[in-house]
């Protein structure tokens, strides 16, 4: 008899030291979900997702804190959380914060949906961009569309579809205590601590069927995106691709107009990003007014006499494909109206400023090799290379301010003083100092 009840005693201590056990180890996977919605925010959400597998976490908690972004890739985000057999939990935080737009369809598409204290959600019609500058999207096939997507995503979590379909029909904005009240979100927590007590015991269906979240002494690790995703999301912003293609093809043509400082180099690296960073995704008029901006600068350098309509026309050009660059959210983004704007504004003014500045260049070196040759003797007089010259390879100096093609019987390197021994019309020839 005392063998059995010390069998039972042992038994029961292991279960609940497994349990004991069980509790401590659990943990939550935290996500933060700020700027605009892109096809890097997918890789995030792809990413933290697999570290909650490895890790065996109780949910993967998204910090929302943004103006909106793509609909395409807010799609692909709902599908990933429906997928998914670990519960998402879209958290609203901190205090302040927003999830506007394509936030909302994130937050409502979530297993748990939850906000902190004086925060908003809604804005979730979408806008497009007009010559009139930026205004709500009214097309009755689009809305339609949006509301059923919306409504849907809502029934599937058993909340307020009416309301679910007014963020998109009426542009409503609600706060936490809205739509705690309306039943559009689970939960207002004023902390993620008191969010991981609030939604423990929570019962959702994901991928796999009924699960119970157990948060209780979660630990909370935070999810940070790898190297590669942090390099293409700081280059995925519209607005810096817009103005690193800009500023890539003006530097391109100062390149080009006066070689030598590696500004074509830079030129090219800075639309490779652009590029990297839009996924490609630019408009073919911007490109259209882009290369008749770059053909007419050009013309105007190499072809034609002083600085005149034709210059004029090509930086015209160029900034109006500047300007056309800014990104069109009318079918595929859902975005704050307030975040266009200031997107426009900020493209307009740097582009503003790129094309005076280049202008300026490009006006000075056009003056520059427009003079007269320098007069003087040439013979015995000091230069300095450009390029790197060899007896195969001939390449630029520098003499008194301006570019001469110059041909050595040796190696000689760039940044080297040099003197000028002999010179064919155009071209000089020269041995180190």
């Amino acid at each position: 008899m005392k063998l059995k009840l010390s069998f039972i005693f042992l038994f029961s201590l292991f279960i609940f030291s497994s349990l004991g056990l069980s509790a401590q180890g659990s943990n939550v996977i935290i996500v933060e979900v700020t700027d605009t919605i892109d096809q890097y925010t997918v890789e995030i959400f792809k990413e933290s997702l697999e570290q909650a597998k490895s890790q065996n976490s109780e949910a993967i908690i998204l910090l929302l804190d943004t103006p909106g972004g793509g609909l395409a890739q807010t799609f692909e985000i709902a599908d990933i959380i429906n997928e998914s057999e670990i519960p998402f939990v879209g958290y609203v935080y901190p205090q302040g914060s927003a999830a506007w737009s394509a936030g909302t369809f994130i937050l409502l598409s979530c297993h748990v949906a939850a906000m902190a204290d004086y925060t908003i959600i809604g804005s979730a019609q979408p806008v497009e961009i007009t010559i009139e500058g930026s205004k709500l999207v009214t097309d009755s096939k689009r809305i339609n569309a949006l509301v059923s997507w919306i409504e849907t995503r809502a029934e599937m979590r058993n909340r307020n579809i009416t309301i679910a379909a007014k963020f998109i029909t009426e542009n409503l904005n609600v706060n936490e205590t809205s739509a705690l009240g309306y039943q559009v979100i689970e939960h207002t927590s004023p902390s993620i601590n008191q969010l991981l007590i609030d939604i423990n015991g929570t019962s959702v269906v994901t991928a796999r069927g009924e699960v119970i979240i157990n948060t209780i002494n979660a630990k909370q690790i935070g999810y940070s995106p790898s190297i590669g995703i942090q390099f293409m999301k700081f280059f995925s912003n519209p607005i810096l691709t817009s103005l690193l293609l800009m500023l890539g093809i003006f530097a391109i043509i100062f390149g080009i107009s006066s070689p030598g400082f590696g500004a074509e180099v830079f030129g090219v690296i800075a639309i490779l990003l652009s590029l990297i960073g839009s996924g490609f995704a630019i408009s073919i008029l911007s490109i259209i007014f882009i290369i008749i901006g770059c053909l007419l600068l050009i013309i105007e350098v190499f072809a034609t006499p002083g600085f005149g309509i034709i210059g004029i026309g090509g930086i015209i050009c160029l900034l109006f494909g500047g300007i056309f660059l800014i990104p069109n959210y009318s079918t595929d983004w859902a975005i704050s109206m307030d975040w266009i704007n200031q997107a426009i504004t900020i493209i307009i003014v740097v582009a503003v400023i790129i094309v005076i500045f280049f202008a300026f260049l490009l006006y000075k070196i056009i003056q520059i090799r427009r003079k007269k040759a320098v007069v003087g003797t040439f013979i015995g007089e000091t230069a300095k290379t450009v390029d790197r010259i060899t007896p195969y390879r001939p390449g630029y100096v520098r003499f008194k301010g301006e570019l001469w093609n110059a041909t050595a019987d040796i190696t000689i390197e760039p940044n080297t003083k040099v003197i000028i021994v002999e010179k064919d019309e155009s071209t000089l020839r020269i041995k180190p100092k």
